[in-house]
């Protein structure tokens, strides 16, 4: 079968990842596409920002501070 030019398709699920076609896109650019074609879209910038649930923290972690009377801190 011939190879195509140009591959169009929206790989880019939730946070670049998380629909699984990523594989999908490149298998069918080693397959179809030419050797000069092109792939679109063809790069993605994943930004990450941090940031603090302090509440979260406190039930999650600080919790480790004294569980029932005992001094566990180790474990955090």
């Amino acid at each position: 079968m011939d190879k195509v030019d140009i591959i169009i398709s929206e790989w880019m699920g939730y946070f670049l990842l998380f629909e699984s076609m990523f594989d999908t896109v490149i298998y069918a650019r080693d397959k179809w596409l030419n050797q000069n074609g092109l792939l679109f879209p063809d790069k993605a910038k994943m930004y990450l920002a941090c940031l603090e649930d302090e509440d979260y923290k406190k039930r999650k972690i600080d919790f480790w501070d004294k569980v029932y009377g005992v001094d566990m801190s180790n474990m955090k």
